[in-house]
């Protein structure tokens, strides 16, 4: 991963997000487009749900993508070493902004042509536990493809084209939506948690 950790974490600071193109680079993330794919025609993935919990209900009008929890220790060697990559920011993100953080909880999403995740936000009302939502996206994408992330900050919306190599990291309590796909769209996204997720919620 090729990230500038200390401008990372200067960008949260100063406007709640931080979004770097070609942290991987296209070969590796190929590599992890491909392991989606398998996965996806073996039929490992699930229609993704809305809310957590008791709460969590399958609402195609809101979102219509579809999800695999990625496993504590990944098979796949460069999904291992992102998972890492994680985990060693949690440290970092908490010197800086004083927080008790964790874990992290990270899984493989996959938009279909025409599917979308409107308006929210990712940390729930009845768990609290994500501080900071991370995507690494993994579309071989193009304009026109659509899929782009809108994020709605303080200074307006950001849209942030989901780029095989981007990664993004935004606070969870952000607004922010998944525009309609013209493509199958991949990336691994994920949260920072202020607990350990084995003991939780997932």
């Amino acid at each position: 991963m090729s990230v500038g950790v200390s401008e990372m974490l200067l960008a949260i600071e100063r406007e709640g997000f931080y979004a770097s193109t070609k942290t991987v680079s296209t070969s590796i993330a190929a590599s992890m487009r491909t392991h989606l794919n398998a996965l996806y025609e073996m039929n490992q993935f699930k229609r993704a749900g809305v809310g957590k919990g008791a709460s969590l209900v399958i609402d195609e009008s809101i979102r219509n993508d579809s999800i695999r929890w990625v496993e504590k220790q990944p098979q796949h060697k460069a999904v291992a070493a992102y998972s890492s990559f994680l985990q060693e920011l949690i440290p970092q993100l908490n010197r800086h902004f004083f927080l008790p953080l964790k874990d992290i909880e990270l899984m493989y999403a996959i938009y279909e042509k025409g599917s979308f995740y409107k308006r929210h936000r990712d940390r729930f009302e009845s768990h609290q536990h994500r501080f900071f939502t991370v995507v690494l996206y993994l579309t071989d994408w193009q304009p026109g493809d659509g899929g782009e992330l809108v994020l709605y900050t303080e200074n307006g919306s950001i849209e942030i084209k989901p780029k095989a190599g981007t990664f993004l990291i935004f606070l969870s309590e952000t607004e922010h939506e998944v525009l309609p796909t013209q493509v199958r769209r991949y990336s691994l996204t994920g949260w920072i948690t202020d607990v350990p997720i084995g003991l939780t919620f997932l």
